[in-house]
């Protein structure tokens, strides 16, 4: 348990002249204060980078390429051999590129019955 004394700043003259000086458990409020700002400094300054570079990064995403660019630009090479250009549909939604195929085939046969096929692809990137 701690007493006052001990809690106290040293008093000039000192109380009991016999044990010396007396010092308290306690760093100094300044220093102590000054070391939780310092820190805090240190904590801000991080999330400034921190949000700078989201920033960065989502102004870099949503700007709008030059044709010409090699570095932004990306190639895709899908199979679509088997259907026809008007059942193709590519759409840019957001950051996608967005590639349907739809196709239905009927077929009879001597007895006449009849069979559907529909056939679906569908490819992001």
């Amino acid at each position: 348990m701690l007493c006052r004394l001990q809690l106290a700043p040293p008093a000039p003259g000192g109380l009991f002249p016999w044990l010396g000086p007396v010092r308290t458990l306690w760093p100094q409020p300044g220093a102590l204060l000054a070391e939780l700002e310092r820190e805090l400094r240190l904590e801000m300054e991080r999330a400034r980078e921190l949000v700078s570079g989201f920033e960065r990064l989502f102004s870099t995403a949503s700007a709008p390429s030059a044709a010409g660019s090699a570095e932004e630009a990306f190639c895709v090479s899908q199979d679509v051999k088997d259907f026809a250009p008007e059942q193709l549909s590519v759409k840019v939604v957001g950051s996608k590129v967005v590639l349907v195929a739809q196709r239905e085939t009927q077929s009879a046969d001597a007895q006449g019955a009849f069979s559907y096929k529909y056939e679906v692809l569908k490819r992001e990137w």
